[in-house]
């Protein structure tokens, strides 16, 4: 029978705190482990010791912004880590993991071929964490690898966007790369994904756009535009360019997409007239005004696993990992704990891990992985 065990630990000693990520009873090794820390914690360190202490166990681990979740518990920095084991002898998993510089789809591609072909089948699962900037093009060749199997993910994070994220598996840290985990499990795979924000009627289609800048919409500068759509509230950033995520948390831009609405966080104005923001947008998207606020934030994980596991008819839960944004986290603080409190009023005696990302994947559709922001995802193993 699988099973699934989850452990955090707050210890600065990574010796010790691997010790206790890796508290497995019994005789019989994990087939494969999720690992989420804070920028705090020596992660070269931690990677070391925990492939030490449970040696052949591969693993893929991310960097979390300011906390993590695991044993269903929320715990804070700077120094906290959690780890979620899947145990028995049908679990497999395949991992694979590369420095990317600059993504292109070829290297997404590799990684998804490279990752197949060691596990030998297809995955029920695939899990991706990468450092921020390269995720688009990475999925795009990921999913000519991976097909249908369902796929979700989370960017590394650091406490205060200055670049002290990395990820990394049991055979290397990657300060810029990307991991990918392809999994074999026995049971039920769930992973859902949505924005739970509401669009408003404010709409138009992107005229000018490169990368992640919105150059133009309806053929007027983008910030303009989403600047009068916020009723001024970017006015003084218009000519500042100060940072303004703060600002657009519970009224970011919502990309409208055939599978489904895909946030994108604008992070910042540039020349007075353009859109920076976190997550790609293409020439001819419509992008509409959505809005939320922080109790919707609070209780979207709990209202995304009910429903998930209503439409699927799953009563019982083996584990559940959640992919939380950092800015909801952040916009929400200092209710976080609460949000994981109610999130285990429906994952119950499952056990249940998490962190907060600088980005979140997964896919509307099957087939369809897509990078976004301001997301919450979960898989969910029954």
């Amino acid at each position: 029978m699988a099973s699934c065990a989850s452990f955090v630990s707050q210890q600065s000693d990574v010796k010790l705190m691997a010790r206790e990520l890796a508290a497995i009873s019994g005789a019989e090794l994990p087939r494969f482990g999720f690992v989420s820390c804070t920028a705090g914690v020596d992660v070269e360190g931690l990677r070391t010791a925990l492939a030490a202490a449970l040696p052949r166990v591969p693993f893929i681990g991310v960097t979390s912004c300011r906390a993590v979740i695991g044993d269903g518990k929320l715990a804070r920095g700077p120094v906290a880590a959690s780890v979620l084991w899947l145990l028995g002898d049908d679990v497999r998993a395949s991992v694979v993991g590369q420095p990317i510089a600059v993504a292109d789809e070829s290297r997404g591609q590799q990684l998804g071929q490279k990752a197949l072909s060691a596990l030998g089948s297809e995955g029920s699962f695939a899990v991706l964490h990468a450092t921020p900037g390269t995720e688009e093009p990475l999925l795009r060749g990921l999913a000519k690898a991976l097909g249908k199997t369902p796929l979700l993910g989370g960017s590394a994070a650091d406490d205060t966007i200055e670049g002290r994220w990395s990820v990394f598996t049991h055979d290397a840290r990657y300060p810029a790369g990307a991991v990918l985990a392809v999994v074999k499990w026995p049971g039920k795979a769930l992973a859902p994904w949505i924005s739970g924000a509401m669009p408003a009627k404010q709409k138009a289609v992107v005229t000018k756009a490169e990368g992640r800048t919105i150059q133009e919409l309806d053929g007027k500068p983008a910030a303009l535009v989403y600047n009068e759509w916020l009723g001024g509230a970017l006015t003084e950033a218009l000519t500042s360019g100060e940072q303004i995520l703060s600002k657009t948390t519970l009224s970011p831009l919502g990309v409208v997409r055939p599978s489904g609405i895909t946030l994108v966080h604008p992070e910042r104005i540039v020349g007075g007239k353009a859109l920076a923001s976190f997550a790609e947008v293409n020439v001819g998207e419509t992008v509409a005004l959505v809005r939320s606020t922080t109790l919707a934030m609070q209780g979207r994980p709990t209202n995304l696993v009910a429903r998930a596991m209503a439409e699927a008819g799953l009563s019982e839960l083996k584990a559940a990992f959640l992919v939380y944004c950092a800015g909801c986290m952040l916009a929400i603080d200092p209710a976080t704990g609460a949000m994981v409190d109610a999130l285990k009023t429906v994952t119950r005696k499952a056990p249940l891990m998490g962190a907060f990302y600088f980005g979140e994947q997964g896919c509307h559709s099957p087939g369809v992985p897509e990078h976004g922001n301001l997301m919450t995802a979960v898989l969910l193993l029954g």
